[in-house]
């Protein structure tokens, strides 16, 4: 599919001038890439090298091994999708929490109103447009004007955490405000569910304040489902960061999939959905495991189910 996208890439190549330059020099370059192969041949190509070499290619631009040229993008990456994984749960935790307790202490849906109404505006704006409102912001706030808007580090400067997280602050908090309402939006449905259990009462019962018992006892009930938004959040953060890497000019994986795509680079649009693919699977993995440690219920759970299943078998 990704071989069948419109548009020469030995034109990307070239600029998208090639009409001053010799047919059968273009035709030398086709042939170095196998483009002058029909699209099945070219990925049976493909596929034998990554099966049998682990080759996934060279670059259509540099022809650079494929995994070079995205391996120097992937710290980049890394570094964004971590920082705004620990913003977006830090804060949409914390804002589930404010808007289930304002709803609890002061039985009042209007009060909560502006909390709700918030999360789901955020939730709703997509993420270009909101990378957009940061960056006017920054620039008409003067107080905000030695944030860097675009790059990374230069190279005069040296790579330390301060550096950084100059850089990185405000495309990541830009991927972490969407990803923060929708947590808070899940840990309020969550917490909505448990005030109405009977530990609640007692709780109350007790002498406990309202803070106290959302803090306490409801949050850790919410605590599994959490943890298991917070595995499946990674491949939807890696996703997000193509359109916000593009508009910060952060330079990782996200914005070579742009840069990729309108130069025709088969093998690194290739290669970077097969990891995207993976991520995917991997994040399922991780959710799942991560829930038998949160709690101890599901691991034993899944023990019995086992223990019943081999007993069956021996019979």
């Amino acid at each position: 599919m990704i071989r069948s996208l419109p548009g020469d890439p030995v034109d990307a190549m070239m600029g998208g001038n090639t009409r001053d330059i010799d047919p059968r020099e273009l035709a030398a370059i086709r042939s170095e890439f196998g483009l002058d192969q029909p699209i099945p041949k070219q990925y049976a190509s493909w596929l034998k090298g990554f099966i049998g070499q682990g080759e996934l290619g060279r670059s259509y631009q540099d022809n650079r091994k494929v995994m070079v040229v995205i391996g120097e993008r992937i710290p980049a990456t890394i570094t964004l999708v971590g920082i705004a994984l620990i913003l977006s749960f830090a804060n949409g935790i914390f804002w589930g929490l404010v808007m289930i307790t304002v709803r609890f202490k002061f039985r009042s849906r209007l009060l909560e109103a502006p909390f709700v109404g918030t999360a789901l505006l955020l939730h709703s704006v997509p993420a270009f447009f909101l990378g957009l409102l940061v960056i006017y912001g920054v620039t008409i706030i003067p107080a905000f004007h030695s944030i860097p808007l675009f790059g990374a580090l230069r190279a005069y400067e040296a790579a330390t955490p301060a550096n950084l997280l100059k850089f990185a602050i405000l495309p990541a908090l830009t991927l972490a405000l969407s990803r923060s309402a929708k947590v808070a939006l899940f840990v309020r449905s969550l917490a909505l569910d448990e005030i109405t259990r009977g530990y609640v009462t007692t709780a109350l019962a007790k002498g406990l304040s309202y803070s106290q018992v959302v803090v306490r006892h409801v949050a850790r009930n919410c605590l599994v489902p959490i943890v298991n938004l917070l595995a499946l959040s990674l491949p939807s953060l890696i996703g997000g960061s193509v359109l916000i890497e593009t508009i910060f000019a952060w330079p990782g994986t996200g914005r070579l999939a742009v840069e990729a795509t309108f130069g025709r680079n088969f093998p690194v649009m290739t290669t970077l959905v097969m990891i995207y693919g993976t991520m995917v699977v991997l994040s399922n993995l991780v959710a799942d495991l991560l829930q038998g440690l949160a709690d101890p219920r599901i691991a034993e759970s899944i023990a019995n189910n086992q223990t019943t299943m081999t007993r069956a078998r021996s019979i």
